[in-house]
């Protein structure tokens, strides 16, 4: 979403992240400056309106500003700091014990890893490329050991990009 926002705008994130406060005066009265940031708050309470189930629209429609609504929705899907940090664990869990089973293929292996993964990042934790290669080459079995020895010894681990 924030990819989303920031293409409509460059301000229309920062809305989102620092709040709007709309006047107190007539709209007759407010100069261009202020036309605009009213535009970019509604840009993005559209966007983000746009972008939700009815369910969570429902949750959001009456708020004034993006900022609040974002709030709601963030709240909704990563929960509080407890829950987030909470889930956070547990993915860092499944991170940290995934292995291959002998009868598996790579993709499939590579699927369950790359859940994880995008699950840390849409609690906005990103989990480095050197971690997950080194996570990958110890979570094989042990029918890729000749190839997993290879790599090693003839790839810098921190240069491999995922």
């Amino acid at each position: 979403m924030c990819t989303f926002l920031c293409a409509i705008n460059e301000s229309v994130w920062d809305f989102v992240e620092m709040g709007w406060v709309r006047l107190n005066k007539p709209k007759a009265e407010w100069d261009k400056l202020v036309v605009a940031l009213a535009n970019a708050n509604s840009k993005a309470i559209n966007a983000i309106v746009c972008g939700v189930s009815i369910d969570k629209y429902h949750k959001i429609s009456h708020v004034q500003t993006s900022q609040e609504a974002w709030k709601i929705l963030e709240t909704t899907y990563e929960g509080t700091k407890k829950v987030k940090d909470t889930k956070l664990q547990i993915l860092t869990t499944r991170f940290e014990e995934v292995k291959m089973g002998e009868d598996e293929s790579f993709d499939s292996f590579y699927g369950r890893l790359n859940e994880i993964f995008n699950a840390k990042l849409n609690l906005r934790v990103k989990i480095e490329d050197t971690k997950v290669v080194k996570n990958v080459l110890r979570s094989l079995p042990e029918s890729f050991l000749a190839k997993v020895t290879t790599i090693e010894e003839s790839k810098d681990l921190d240069a491999i990009n995922i």
